[in-house]
């Protein structure tokens, strides 16, 4: 249970702290340049292989790497190039907006969920 609490701290300090830089956040919004969400989700890859690697072992570590990185960074950009392709989604007084913000929150949380359950069987 301490390796998903920390996972799931890991996902809070990557996306609702200064670790998301705002240059990051900029391009997350509209889904490009793809380069700075790269970089925001390769601080969530990091954080969650850093975290697996100390807790479970070095190949949890890299396996927790090798889905969060490909996983945030689809996500991330499909959500922004939803904001392009409906502008009407960025207006935070917009119900849908926060549909929005919850499936991609939801997408995020099974990934961290299929980590757990897949390194804690190492």
């Amino acid at each position: 249970m301490k390796v998903l609490i920390g996972l799931l701290f890991c996902h809070y300090l990557a996306d609702f702290t200064h670790l998301s830089m705002p240059y990051m956040l900029r391009a997350k919004a509209t889904g490009s340049p793809w380069f700075p969400i790269f970089q925001h989700a390769m601080v969530h890859g990091l954080l969650m292989c850093a975290w697996t690697w100390w807790s479970v072992g070095f190949v949890a570590g890299g396996l927790t790497y090798c889905i969060v990185l490909p996983t945030h960074f689809g996500i991330d950009v499909l959500k922004g190039k939803l904001n392009v392709w409906y502008p009407n989604l960025r207006d935070h007084a917009n119900p849908y907006y926060w549909y929005v913000f919850g499936a991609d929150q939801l997408l995020h949380t099974l990934v961290i969920l299929i980590v757990y359950r897949i390194t804690s069987h190492l």
